[in-house]
């Protein structure tokens, strides 16, 4: 039997066939309530309008098994009435409808075997954005997941779920295939197609029976490998700090527990499939045995003629693939339930924000038609730090805010929305973003983490801009890194940008944040990396951009000292404001 969770995927997933419908339900993530494992299952297979396809493709199956359990028979006819009697007229006519035969087998093949690809290929890809786009959803995650648990899920256990529709074509296939060999030996002994009927009875119950914790392997199993693939990306990652830390052997340690309890998960679940595996040969093994003998027995008493012996002996080594398929249906299933029920526990993970509440009285609104926002007369972004003053930001200015550690880190998150506000605390263009949805509040501000990533591709790639703004270039400082580039903004970064150091890195992602249209652009520490004269070159030119507010949370004495304003971190006493060169002198 073919693996069904084997097959390739397509080399264009982006090609859309005729039929394929783009727009069609999926199953909702939490909003509408968690999509349940079997759900995700039905769903990989017959979303989309692919339950036709798949009815098609398993018609294409079914025609294969059944011309495949008549090439016996047709052989069984020729010998009794052409070779037997020695008839050429009918030996031609018999090969003929042979050849015949073999070209539907094989057009039946092809034609299942192609559809199914297609709703294999097409239900992992929609599976696959199931998961990317709860893992994306502007409302976050309420818990944290690991990219090597996310990344797990996307592929290997979306694959393996949408690999149902393999089960289900062959399985349908390998029915048909078994109930024309068992009306044909019906035909030549009832004796015969009752022995296959028992056998195949048997066998499907036991491995019904046996398959139960092969679901609970493979979930172990595609866990463990999350596990191990998310240790191996945080220490590749941070391989620098490891180094410097002297932590590469603890690290070391770690990666490889977590990589042999992988490895153990997967060998439980090959042996709870090897020992199936096993079983069911056996068992189909039994059934061509047994129906050789007892047909044996039957030409030599007379009862069957040569021909029909043929036939049976032929019919018999038929059916051994079917009943072997069909055996694996409780496997497969339990297989695929393993991974829907990872997924199913990914898009269950409840939002980090709450659904926006209504609009505030205080909103700035637009004409009463609806047809364009006003601009707030204030500032562009305003937050409370304590019981004290507000920080402002209005276009031209830019506003540091001194912060490091976790205080930095979750302000940065709070102005980022990427955690939820109180009521009043934080307003947009005047409107309070508690109740904004955070896809309307990110369009006015644009707060990128400390940490982000530089994509693999070339420096305009990062930039992911439509055109390359030489101000942006200047004020980060990347217009120095491109004069020791060969292809200048054409030229590639590496994975992650390893190409670049550190400092370049940096100055790319500052690039990246200066070409985005918000009006609010929130920087956190954006120049630890960089030197000091560097620094204080961007520090000077972030004063350049008089058409938007620009917010530092820093330490950086060279950025702060560039700031109109400067607020403290919530403390104790209270924040204060005022100039850097103030807090320099007081102190």
């Amino acid at each position: 039997m073919t693996a069904p969770d084997t097959r390739p995927a397509p080399a264009s997933p982006g090609r859309r066939p005729p039929g394929h419908r783009t727009g069609a339900p999926r199953p909702a993530p939490p909003d509408g309530g968690p999509a349940s494992p079997g759900a995700l299952i039905r769903h990989g297979s017959f979303g989309s309008g692919r339950g036709r396809r798949l009815g098609v493709a398993g018609a294409g199956f079914a025609g294969h098994q059944v011309a495949e359990a008549m090439v016996p028979v047709l052989i069984g006819v020729v010998i009794d009435r052409a070779v037997r009697t020695g008839d050429t007229g009918a030996l031609l006519s018999l090969l003929s409808a042979l050849a015949l035969l073999f070209a539907l087998l094989i057009l039946c093949w092809r034609t299942g075997s192609r559809l199914t690809t297609h709703v294999y290929s097409y239900g992992e890809h929609e599976l696959r954005l199931l998961a990317a786009g709860r893992v994306l959803h502007p409302r976050g995650m309420a818990t944290r997941r690991s990219p090597g648990d996310v990344l797990t899920v996307a592929t290997s256990d979306a694959s393996n779920v949408s690999g149902l529709a393999w089960v289900l074509a062959e399985q349908g296939g390998a029915l048909a295939g078994l109930l024309t060999a068992t009306a044909a030996l019906l035909l030549i002994s009832w004796q015969l197609a009752a022995l296959v009927l028992a056998v195949a009875a048997v066998q499907l119950l036991a491995l019904h029976l046996l398959s139960g914790p092969l679901e609970r392997r493979v979930y172990a199993e595609q866990r463990g490998a999350a596990r191990a693939g998310a240790l191996a990306a945080d220490f590749t990652g941070g391989l620098r700090v490891l180094k410097g830390f002297g932590a590469e052997g603890t690290a070391a340690d770690r990666y490889r527990d977590a990589s042999q309890e992988s490895a153990r998960a997967a060998l439980r679940r090959i042996r709870s499939l090897a020992d199936l595996s096993a079983l069911n040969s056996a068992l189909s093994g039994v059934a061509l045995a047994g129906i050789a003998l007892v047909a044996g027995f039957m030409a030599l008493d007379g009862s069957i003629t040569v021909g029909n012996l043929v036939t049976a002996v032929g019919l018999a080594q038929v059916v051994a693939g079917p009943m072997e398929t069909l055996g694996f249906l409780g496997a497969a299933v339990a297989s695929k339930r393993g991974s829907a029920r990872r997924l199913a526990e990914l898009l269950a993970v409840p939002h980090r924000f709450p659904e926006p509440s209504a609009a505030p009285p205080d909103r700035t609104a637009g004409p009463e038609d609806g047809t364009e926002e006003r601009p707030s007369d204030g500032p562009l972004l305003a937050l409370r730090l304590d019981d004290g003053p507000a920080v402002t930001a209005g276009p031209g200015e830019v506003v540091g805010i001194r912060a490091q550690g976790e205080t930095a880190r979750e302000l940065a998150e709070l102005i980022s929305c990427r955690r939820v506000p109180e009521p009043g605390r934080y307003l947009l263009r005047g409107r309070d973003v508690a109740g904004l949805s955070p896809d309307e509040a990110r369009r006015t501000v644009f707060a990128p983490p400390h940490d982000s990533a530089v994509f693999t591709g070339t420096v305009a790639d990062n930039l992911a801009a439509e055109a390359v703004d030489p101000a942006a270039l200047t004020a980060s400082g990347l217009d120095d890194v491109l004069t020791h580039l060969p292809d200048g903004t054409a030229s590639e970064v590496g994975e992650q940008g390893r190409l670049l150091s550190g400092g370049q890195r940096q100055r790319l992602l500052l690039a990246r944040a200066l070409h985005q249209p918000q009006p609010v652009l929130v920087l956190h520490e954006p120049t630890t990396s960089v030197d000091s004269v560097t620094e204080d070159r961007i520090a000077r030119a972030l004063r350049g951009f008089g058409d938007r507010a620009i917010v530092l949370v820093t330490t950086s004495p060279a950025l702060l000292g560039a700031c109109d304003r400067v607020h403290e971190a919530p403390e104790p006493s209270g924040p204060a404001a005022g100039t850097h060169q103030d807090r320099v002198t007081a102190r």
